[in-house]
């Protein structure tokens, strides 16, 4: 008969590798990515069964029961109001599977996340070879979109739902991950393999042509590799931001058109917004934020889309600026914490902040400030849309959240 250990080793095994197929997968087909998130979470759960202990002490259970309680959240949400006539069922069905992704990422986390030594040079090379050649998928499979088939904005396979933000969030997430684990576990060409896979990454979000993604990155990147410079001499310090400033010119002389088209859109639409003409992608955002919060004054546990939407209806019939709020109200209203109040209510956003809260300490305990460009990420995609809803945006974020966690953990052993 099979010892616990030995089982213990065996879910843990198993469930390692469907996380990093489910990784594999999502360039492709996020159905089949979702089915094998699925599998590792229900492996998992078996594991967390036979050694509660062992995995009740992780120091990523505080990031695992807050995930799962929000994402029980949405999921009871989904169950009280969705109903079978509903016009919105399509946007019921989207909360539904981000919550099945974030239930199944809550059990996997604490499991792949503890240290193994005996597996330890095994994991952390398949962390390095899969983060690798996923961000090169996206990196290829973007430009090939966008330079040789001329397309307006690369999706990726997200012919779908949120289609080009999903892209860029996607390849962001992925890249953050690959940088990370560069950082970690390469020391011979670890600068030029960071420079390179950065202003690929970025020359491939911004191929997606959305503005969050293009802004937000370079940031992070930024930090990334100034982060990384610190223990050069000053001579090669010089020469690696000389290096850095180059490409930064090179890429933006290529990404030249789409980066001025996006920043001329932006000004358009702020100017049509100050003139009362919410009828734009900026211009409806700002209505949503406003209607989103006025419908969700009283919202303590939540209401459903039927309620929320009569009620922004309302508002935009008091208010013809805030018309542009109407044409998202079949999906959701493109800011974090605003979707979520008008949502799961006052509740849903306490516990995205605990959740939050919960990633933030577990970094600052692990000693290790490039990942806190993760969760910056998060909150800066968060502001202009919604990263809980639909299955590809939740798979790549959560994915690469809890493979980082076992990235870093297995590290620490070192």
């Amino acid at each position: 008969m099979m010892s616990k250990k030995v089982a213990d080793n065996v879910f843990y095994t198993i469930t390692t590798g469907l996380c990093f197929l489910a990784l594999l997968l999502l360039p492709f087909q996020q159905d089949f990515a979702m089915k094998s998130l699925r599998i590792a979470g229900e492996v998992a759960l078996l594991a967390i069964f036979i050694s509660p202990r062992k995995y009740l002490k992780s120091d990523t259970i505080y990031i695992a029961i807050s995930l799962l309680v929000l994402s029980v959240l949405y999921f009871a949400w989904f169950r009280i109001y969705k109903t079978p006539d509903s016009e919105y069922v399509g946007a019921y069905m989207n909360y539904r599977d981000w919550s099945l992704v974030g239930i199944f990422s809550a059990f996997t986390i604490p499991v792949i996340s503890t240290a193994r030594e005996q597996f330890k040079k095994l994991t952390n090379y398949a962390h390095l070879a899969i983060s690798l050649l996923v961000i090169a998928v996206y990196i290829v499979y973007s430009c090939y979109q966008y330079f040789i088939l001329h397309d307006t904005r690369a999706i990726l396979s997200l012919t779908y739902g949120p289609g080009a933000p999903a892209a860029a969030y996607t390849i962001t997430f992925i890249s953050l991950y690959s940088l990370i684990t560069v950082s970690t576990l390469v020391n011979k060409y670890r600068l030029p393999l960071l420079i390179l896979i950065g202003f690929a990454s970025f020359i491939a979000i911004s191929a997606t042509a959305t503005r969050a993604g293009m802004i937000t990155y370079p940031i992070l990147f930024a930090f990334i590799f100034w982060k990384e410079v610190q223990g050069y001499s000053s001579k090669q310090k010089k020469m690696c931001i000389y290096a850095f400033l180059a490409l930064a010119v090179v890429s933006a002389s290529v990404l030249h058109k789409p980066i001025v088209k996006r920043v001329n859109d932006l000004t358009a639409d702020i100017i049509k917004y100050n003139a009362n003409n919410s009828e734009t992608s900026v211009g409806a955002r700002f209505a949503m934020y406003k209607t989103g919060f006025e419908s969700s004054y009283n919202n303590v546990i939540g209401q459903p889309l039927e309620e929320r939407n009569e009620k922004i209806k309302s508002i935009i019939t008091n208010n013809k600026d805030l018309s542009g709020a109407r044409h998202y109200l079949d999906v959701h209203l493109h800011n974090q914490l605003i979707d979520t109040l008008s949502t799961t209510g006052w509740l849903g956003v306490i516990l995205n902040i605990l959740f939050l809260l919960a990633v933030i300490i577990y970094i600052h305990k692990q000693h290790f400030p490039l990942m806190y460009t993760y969760v910056v990420a998060m909150m800066m995609f968060s502001l202009s849309d919604t990263l809980t809803y639909s299955t590809p945006i939740p798979l790549a974020w959560l994915l690469t959240l809890a493979l980082m966690c076992s990235l870093m953990n297995n590290k620490s052993q070192n």
